[in-house]
């Protein structure tokens, strides 16, 4: 493997601060790397050894006739959050407040400034009670963090796809500019598994994640939606275009929710009419999810019974994390559709991959946000980028490119480790000779203990893994 160029080194973003030249024959997005030329160390997580944040490079390198930025990082962001008057609510209003936290309540108060990992006040259950874990700062169920060490390619001149576009799928699906991963809109849980109507994470998951909104699968820190702490990070405060937040697994940028001053990007994906029992969109019958639609990227093509029930719109779901929901219209993304006619042109309007091209930037994804009428922004669907990518994925992507299969169920690979994505349980229960209950609570309270959970199923730790 032949290599050219240079590594890019500074702490903060290249195209603003390190007064330096890249390569003449790096494009620009090659600036937007937070490199840290200073080997700043972790405030908080050590995982046995000092922990340098953010990227540590970024090379370009030359593989078979391509050209790639080669980005190496640990996974690790060095985050900084002032808790605000509404992480505040949010946090203290949470439905097991009273067991969530250690003392029955938060640790910090508006104003406050966290590190990442910074002990607030939860009980946190998927790491030990020890300096250097970040216990404390996640709610109960997330793994905490450890070191990834990684070392990602992103295609120079990256392509769109002509036709059998990827499937997004499990795990990472690019990087953020601080070499944190890029996680999709799915926690891998689908309703009683059936591998229908899946869970979108960042409201199934809404109690499992951190203030930035993040947290860990297996070790591996991520987000699923607006990265808060990254926008405050790269300085985004809607001032004009979004700068780029990080880059998908096709190698193309995905910037943040802006495209001007004080205009959001705009989703052009709809909900499902499911109340109106005539809406072409719905099931026939108000609040009923029996059918899918045939194709979410065309709603005229109709829809398809499914062979059993979903939940209606008021049924209640309780997440492995003990938090209960109510299956409004927007709980699974199977709720969602994409509307051309949304896509009428204007600037601000994303196509059905959840990008666009305007004013010379070439084609990007957007990070997708909304006002609410209450004068707080949330997050939209499918956040940011589609169900597909947009471009080809390459062999040596950084995506295992596990995707969804033609029923739409998610396919095994990487995901979020306390919520067994991507894992069919009844399936597994199956194998080992017992039942889905007795799997379920050998597994008990996630994260599971996979060693004691095969003692007591009488398994090895190996059968049971696989």
């Amino acid at each position: 493997m032949g290599k050219t160029g240079i590594v890019l080194p500074c702490m903060v973003m290249i195209a603003t601060a390190c007064g330096g030249s890249v390569d003449e024959e790096q494009p620009s997005w090659a600036d937007a790397w937070i490199v840290n030329e200073a080997s700043v160390i972790a405030d908080v997580i050590d995982d046995s050894g000092g922990i340098e944040v953010n990227v540590q490079a970024v090379e370009l390198v030359e593989i078979d006739g391509e050209e790639y930025m080669q980005v190496t990082a640990t996974g690790i962001p060095d985050y900084a959050h002032v808790i605000s008057n509404d992480d505040e609510t949010f946090l203290s209003s949470r439905p097991n407040a009273d067991t969530d936290f250690r003392t029955g309540g938060l640790l910090v108060t508006a104003g406050d400034r966290v590190s990442f990992g910074e002990d607030i006040g939860y009980r946190s259950t998927g790491c030990t009670d020890a300096e250097g874990t970040g216990y404390g700062y996640w709610p109960p169920g997330p793994a905490c963090p450890t070191e990834q060490s990684y070392q990602a390619l992103f295609p120079l001149d990256p392509e769109l796809a002509i036709d059998g576009h990827t499937a997004t799928g499990l795990g990472a699906i690019g990087l953020w500019v601080n070499g944190v991963a890029i996680f999709n809109w799915g926690d891998g849980q689908s309703y009683q598994n059936q591998g229908v109507w899946q869970n979108l994470a960042p409201t199934a998951e809404m109690y499992d994640l951190d203030v930035c909104p993040g947290h860990s699968a297996m070790g591996q820190y991520h987000h699923h939606s607006h990265p808060v702490c990254l926008a405050e990070q790269v300085g985004d405060d809607g001032s004009g275009h979004s700068p780029i937040y990080g880059f998908a697994a096709d190698g193309f940028p995905v910037y943040g929710p802006w495209i001007a001053e004080g205009v959001l990007a705009r989703s052009s994906w709809l909900l499902r009419d499911y109340d109106d029992p005539t809406s072409p969109t719905g099931c026939g019958e108000a609040g009923a999810r029996t059918c899918i639609l045939v194709d979410q990227t065309n709603a005229s093509a109709g829809t398809v019974v499914t062979d059993g029930p979903g939940p209606s719109t008021s049924d209640i779901e309780t997440s492995l994390s003990g938090n209960v929901f109510v299956t409004t219209a927007g709980f699974y993304m199977q709720d969602y559709y994409y509307d051309a006619a949304i896509n009428d042109g204007a600037t601000e309007a994303l196509g059905q991959y959840n990008g666009h091209d305007h004013d010379g930037l070439s084609y990007h994804y957007h990070i997708t946000r909304a006002d609410d009428g209450a004068g707080h922004l949330v997050d939209v669907f499918p956040y940011y980028i589609g169900i597909e990518f947009a471009g080809v994925i390459q062999d040596n992507a950084i995506t295992a490119q596990q995707g969804l299969g033609p029923d739409g169920a998610a396919a095994p690979g990487g995901g979020d480790a306390q919520q067994l994505e991507a894992v069919d349980l009844t399936a597994a229960a199956e194998a080992l000779g017992v039942t889905l209950e007795v799997l379920q609570e050998a597994l008990g309270a996630p994260p599971p203990d996979l060693a004691a959970a095969a003692q007591s199923l009488g398994v090895t730790e190996r059968e049971l893994t696989d």
